[in-house]
């Protein structure tokens, strides 16, 4: 484990990118996730706009490519425990939980989740699909092996079944495996947790309809892919029947100040996208609209992709729905003003898709108190510098990549992934940490040794130790942030940040007020 390596958290899109651009550069990569399989969001997705590529055409080889770097390590199924600053760099505590399973000897034939008599809601297919107790959560899973879910295995909560251990042609079941935590030592780490989605169950308009028949962006996703749980058909979820007509909400919970109040920059284009593969597979006479509040297609292709949407007869209404009834037969009414017309028009759908807004992934805010690294107000990861520094930290060794810093598209999160990697590269290269310029420095002759400034340090940068028969205060500069916490707190004035004395300040005040 050498400190000249690099920890990749999070196994999307940004966090396979970065992970192959750092080691193509002969580095050491920690690649941590923490479902059984790498791919992220992206894996979800039948299509990419505006080229409406297969998604799993162009990220499975990257997962696989990253899967066989010699110099990448996965650790799946695995959870970041503590992260410590070290004198050059990081030490890091990961909990790699029992599959189960002994990775080594499974091949992933199947025979396994074939014979498991316990179904339960797929995660991956977003509750559309089933799985089984012990699974794979898609067919491309990389690493392609079985593992199996503790809370729903008959064995591990009752005592009974061990089907899959009788059955495996590989001896590969493992009930006696233990939760493991390792160790590692790394310089430098890249944040490339991706995002969320939003609920709507704070939105009475859209959190409290009892129909199956209102799904998500996400889950229509699952359902246009060839290896979803409906195997590529377009269904109603309540009755399994081809819906005739589907209205898709923009906006939901973007740009709301009871939700994001920020826009999510790929919602217009996921519904232009996912209106054209309706259209594609419903045929021509199925009736699709896209009600909106602004049309944000930005993008190189992107104008273009909304014109051919136009042009094949998808309506585009300006304005949201204020009022969604369920109808006795399962279909759905809408209520929408058209700003476009003045009109107050009556909708109804079959299907009714909600293209949600994006948020911070679960345990953003706890990853980044770990790291001592600034949220912003919307609840994703500060950069150093919107325009200078976008893929640095204040915090030097920790990078961002991807939609951990906010909204982002494919192309935007792989560029940004990249610079990230670089970046970390980059400074690796030069055989040691970068420090602050500004740092802690203590007047012995004035320290008296209370410790208070051990005590506010939440870097763990100051501590008071014994030096000639005396207490006094000594800052680890490799650990300094330079925050002045210590300074503040100093009843003596024996510690202060370096070029930002008091004395100093006050100088510069002076010249300016001349």
């Amino acid at each position: 484990m050498s400190e000249a390596a690099v920890l990749v958290i999070g196994g999307g899109i940004a966090g396979i990118q970065a992970a192959l651009d750092v080691a193509d550069q002969g580095v050491k990569v920690y690649l941590l996730e923490r479902t059984p399989s790498i791919g992220g969001h992206m894996a979800m997705l039948d299509k990419t706009f505006p080229t409406l590529d297969c998604s799993l055409c162009i990220l499975t080889p990257k997962m696989v490519d990253v899967a066989r770097h010699p110099n990448v390590e996965l650790l799946t199924y695995c959870e970041l425990l503590d992260i410590k600053r070290a004198d050059k760099g990081f030490e890091v505590r990961v909990l790699k939980k029992a599959r189960y399973v002994d990775e080594s000897k499974c091949t992933g034939c199947g025979i396994c989740m074939e014979k498991c008599p316990v179904r339960v809601p797929s995660e991956f297919d977003q509750g559309l699909g089933y799985r089984k107790a012990i699974y794979m959560p898609f067919p491309q899973a990389v690493p392609r092996k079985a593992t199996i879910d503790p809370d729903h295995c008959l064995y591990l909560t009752r005592g009974k079944c061990r089907i899959c251990e009788q059955l495996c042609p590989a001896k590969a079941i493992d009930f006696k495996q233990k939760d493991q935590e390792i160790t590692l030592k790394v310089g430098a780490i890249i944040v490339a947790t991706g995002f969320g989605l939003l609920g709507v169950e704070g939105l009475p308009e859209y959190g409290f309809l009892p129909s199956e028949n209102v799904i998500t962006h996400l889950q229509l996703e699952r359902m246009l892919s060839s290896t979803g749980p409906t195997r590529g058909r377009i269904v109603r979820p309540s009755d399994g029947r081809e819906p005739r007509s589907v209205v898709f909400l923009t906006c939901v919970g973007s740009r709301d100040e009871r939700a994001n109040p920020y826009c999510c920059r790929i919602g217009c284009s996921i519904a232009v996208k996912q209106a054209l593969l309706l259209r594609e597979r419903l045929g021509p006479k199925a009736d699709i609209c896209i009600c909106f509040m602004d049309m944000r297609t930005y993008g190189r292709g992107l104008e273009e992709f909304y014109s051919r949407a136009r042009e094949e007869g998808i309506r585009f209404i300006r304005g949201s729905p204020s009022d969604i009834r369920v109808l006795p037969d399962g279909s759905l009414r809408l209520t929408a003003f058209d700003q476009a017309t003045g009109k107050l028009l009556e909708l109804r759908a079959d299907l009714v898709v909600l293209v949600v807004g994006i948020t911070p992934p679960e345990g953003l805010r706890e990853l980044a108190s770990l790291l001592k690294i600034p949220v912003g107000p919307d609840g994703f990861l500060l950069e150093a510098h919107p325009k200078l520094r976008p893929s640095e930290t204040p915090i030097t060794g920790i990078f961002l990549a991807g939609a951990c810093q906010g909204p982002k598209d494919i192309a935007e999160t792989t560029a940004h992934a990249s610079a990230a990697a670089m970046k970390a590269a980059s400074m690796l290269s030069k055989g040691y940490m970068v420090g602050e310029p500004f740092v802690a420095v203590v007047d012995e002759a004035r320290c008296r040794g209370c410790g208070r400034c051990e005590e506010v340090c939440e870097f763990k940068a100051v501590e008071v130790v014994e030096d000639g028969g005396r207490l006094v205060a000594q800052v680890n500069e490799a650990l300094c942030r330079g925050c002045g916490s210590c300074a503040v707190r100093c009843p003596t004035g024996a510690i202060n940040i370096r070029n930002f004395t008091g004395q100093q300040m006050l100088a510069q005040a002076a010249v300016a007020a001349r």
